[in-house]
């Protein structure tokens, strides 16, 4: 079990590390660079609305994104039903409420949502920066 949870440990310790010195808007416009396709291809929100989540849910463009990436670039089941309420339109607390969490998880989310996308889309970024 140990061996299973370093060898985790060593295969995101680079993008754990990158991501620290990234933060929401600076990985937004990141983001912004791929087109509309490519971002849909993650999850079905455009880039429209993944460039409010921070607005809509209260948080700062300058927080820095998630350091935690569970699962690597892919979304979780825990994270589609997520957004899928997000897509809905639900509010902060009605996420907050439906899947039984603080609200500062909800927003821990959408930064973790942001680091794998930002991962996901660009897979040499680390090498080009």
């Amino acid at each position: 079990m140990e061996k299973k949870v370093n060898d985790y440990y060593t295969k995101y310790f680079k993008d754990w590390l990158f991501l620290q010195n990234i933060d929401i808007k600076t990985a937004l416009e990141m983001i912004k660079k791929k087109s509309e396709t490519e971002i849909r291809g993650i999850i079905s929100l455009s880039y429209n609305e993944i460039e409010h989540l921070p607005a809509k849910y209260d948080i700062e463009l300058t927080d820095p994104l998630s350091c935690e990436l569970r699962g690597g670039t892919k979304l979780t089941e825990r994270e589609k039903e997520f957004f899928a309420l997000v897509k809905s339109g639900c509010s902060l607390e009605e996420i907050s409420a439906k899947l039984m969490c603080s609200q500062n998880v909800v927003k821990t989310s959408i930064k973790i949502f942001i680091a794998k996308l930002l991962i996901g889309l660009y897979p040499n970024l680390k090498e080009v920066l």
